[in-house]
């Protein structure tokens, strides 16, 4: 592996390992409350942030998915 393939791999490891961290905190995570938190919106909101409904936790636990297994095949084409 050449060292512009190495450093894509590594790009794409660290991306992985985050992803998993993601995908692990919304599995623990209880589904009664979630939040999206800016430094804007943390002003707006009084430090709460604005709550997501269901469908958009769920949209969001979707999305990670396939952003792991996208990341995944990126790494098994290299």
């Amino acid at each position: 592996m050449d060292k512009k393939t190495a450093e894509k791999a590594s790009k794409l490891l660290e991306t992985l390992e985050r992803l998993e961290e993601i995908r692990q905190a919304t599995e623990e995570s209880k589904s009664h409350w979630w939040s999206f938190l800016t430094s804007d919106v943390k002003r707006l909101t009084d430090n709460d942030g604005l709550m997501m409904p269901e469908i958009l936790r769920n949209e969001f636990k979707e999305a990670v998915e396939r952003a792991i297994e996208k990341t995944k095949v990126k790494l098994d084409k290299l």
